[in-house]
Formats: structure tokens, sequence, C-alpha cells
């Protein structure tokens, strides 16, 4: 299958490790794009129900999917979201493509764009009506 480029993709609010995940249809999307910029805005790994033990394998394809495309050259851009509050330890850690942040700003056609996980919505709806 030939894969869409597009220049930025944005997650969000996937929870993994929950049994509401759509691992499998996100994997279909995931599958079917080469993207420059990835961002993850928050909530991808549902921490919070993290200990119940549920981890299917949809799920970990999901992730490895992830490293896939850091590894080949896609900037990953993790921004910590509610159920990720174990992970803002390590905000402003990179690791080759990978970045966690608790936020980011873009410049998107000459506009600065606020990426974090509260605002998110509201953030989207204000680009696209100006």
């Amino acid at each position: 299958m030939k894969k869409r480029t597009v220049e930025l993709v944005v997650i969000s609010d996937i929870h993994l490790g929950t049994y509401g995940c759509h691992a499998k249809e996100l994997l279909n999307y995931l599958n079917s794009i080469k993207p420059q910029t990835l961002i993850l805005n928050g909530d991808i790994i549902d921490i919070w129900q993290f200990r119940k033990r549920y981890f299917p394998k949809s799920h970990l394809k999901i992730i490895k999917k992830i490293i896939s495309f850091a590894s080949k050259g896609t900037e990953v851009i993790y921004i910590t979201g509610n159920h990720d509050e174990m992970l803002r330890k390590f905000s402003d850690t990179q690791i080759g493509d990978f970045k966690l942040v608790d936020k980011l700003v873009l410049e998107l056609d000459g506009k600065k764009a606020w990426f974090f996980m509260v605002m998110f919505l509201i953030l989207l709806f204000k680009m696209q009506n100006g």
C-alpha cells in the first residue's frame, strides 16, 4: 500500500491499556501515512488504568509503530496529558527524533500554534475559525 505523506499529524487521548481504546483502527490509519511530524497530544498510554494489567498486542503494535516512525526520521513529540503525570519528571527529554514535553509551540502558516493537553480542543477550534 502506498503511504500518504503528511506534514503534521496530531493524535490525542488514545488511552492504550484500556478496553475502550480503538488500537486496531488507529494502527490501520498509522500504516497508511508517512508523517514528517507526529504530535502525541497526551494520554496515549493511560497510566491511571495501567495497573489493571490489560495491554493486548494491538496496543503494543501502536507503540512499535510510533517507535518505527521516530527511527525512520519522523519527528515524534509526546505532550504529557492529565493521565501522564508520571511522565512529567522526564519532560524536556529527547532521544533521537522522540521528544517528551509538557507543551509545544509551532509556527504553522506564519502563525504560532500552541499545543498542550488541557486546551487542545479549544486551540483547534480557534485555529480553524481564525
